[in-house]
């Protein structure tokens, strides 16, 4: 835990900063996360720093399109690089927020381009990915659903039509509509449900594997379900709300950005010169790219940070479960991720 005012660290049970006196009321762990960022002296330069690098990575690889033939060459391989070290940024992230249950002195001034911190992020990204597939499942039998029911409604109408006629073939092809709609919308929603809850217990078993120091950790369900099913609300808070906050800045300035694209290209249009409106363009997309780069490396600092407060105040039990579970310890590991890893 750090000071509000002064930004030391303290005890968890403390009710004073012991550096400077200030009293201690304890926050929500997205807003203690935040006041981390901002408060705690050095660490908002140190998480613009790290949320910059795939960013400017991605500008400068989008911006050299300018450049013919290199530029097409070079821009594929940046944009891979910027892709690297986001993965990277999101392994930074969780082990910032797995040292508040651990405090196993993760260097945070580190260089962020770590294999350990890309494989890391590589499986958390790999976990929330797989999870979300799954969780889209009941929305593509959904759209499986339209079609199918598009070819029975045809058949619906076909039959009434030969049989009743005309209002029976009406009444049987809205009849078979209304199932169809009431069956997509429930698929759709049970979809965006699972989407939810998914991406909630995939945070909490990144950092489960990441307070452990195991990989297996990620996939104790039965231990990461005991804690993750006593604190949803805070957890929703800690998990989804930095990407639903950040997500929607987000969307206001790309929205923006593609207005001003939008009148390049059709001045593009109208006055039949390509060239200074092709490079005005890039310049557009490769900001709109800088701008999404940016937000998810930032909005992974935040988010992670919260997590880890989330799993140090109600789930303290997985700090200890290295010391007893030895047959679910990894040979050779010594109890930290980078070990593992």
């Amino acid at each position: 835990m750090f000071c509000n005012k002064c930004g030391a660290q303290m005890e968890d049970t403390a009710k004073f900063c012991p550096a400077c006196g200030a009293p201690f009321y304890m926050k929500g762990c997205l807003a203690q996360a935040f006041e981390d960022i901002t408060k705690v002296p050095g660490v908002m330069k140190r998480v613009l720093q790290i949320a910059f690098l795939p960013a400017i990575i991605a500008l400068v690889s989008l911006l050299v399109l300018i450049i013919p033939i290199i530029g097409w060459v070079a821009c594929p391989i940046g944009l891979v690089l910027s892709w690297i070290a986001g993965i990277c940024c999101n392994g930074y992230a969780i082990e910032w927020g797995r040292e508040l249950s651990r405090g196993r002195g993760f260097d945070t001034s580190g260089t962020i381009l770590r294999t350990s911190l890309f494989s890391l992020g590589f499986f958390s990204s790999s976990l929330s990915g797989v999870l979300s597939i799954i969780a889209l499942l009941p929305s593509l039998i959904a759209q499986l659903l339209v079609l199918l029911g598009g070819a029975a409604g045809i058949g619906a109408v076909a039959y009434s039509s030969y049989s009743y006629g005309y209002e029976g073939a009406a009444s049987g092809l809205s009849g078979v509509l209304l199932i169809i709609m009431l069956l997509t919308f429930v698929l759709n929603i049970a979809s965006f449900a699972l989407s939810i809850l998914f991406t909630m217990f995939s945070d909490a078993a990144v950092m489960h594997l990441a307070v452990t120091g195991r990989v297996e950790s990620a996939f104790a369900f039965g231990k990461i379900w005991k804690s993750y099913k006593k604190q949803l609300g805070k957890l929703f808070c800690a998990s989804l709300l930095p990407g639903i906050i950040t997500g929607a800045i987000l969307a206001v300035v790309v929205l923006i950005l593609l207005g001003i694209l939008i009148a390049i290209l059709a001045g593009v249009s109208h006055s039949g010169g390509f060239f200074g409106g092709g490079i005005g363009a890039i310049l557009i997309i490769a900001l709109i790219i800088f701008a999404v780069a940016f937000v998810g490396a930032f909005t992974s600092m935040l988010k992670y940070r919260a997590v880890g407060y989330w799993a140090q105040r109600y789930a303290p039990e997985w700090v200890h479960e290295g010391d007893t579970d030895y047959a679910f310890k990894l040979p050779g590991a010594t109890g930290t991720v980078d070990a593992v890893l």
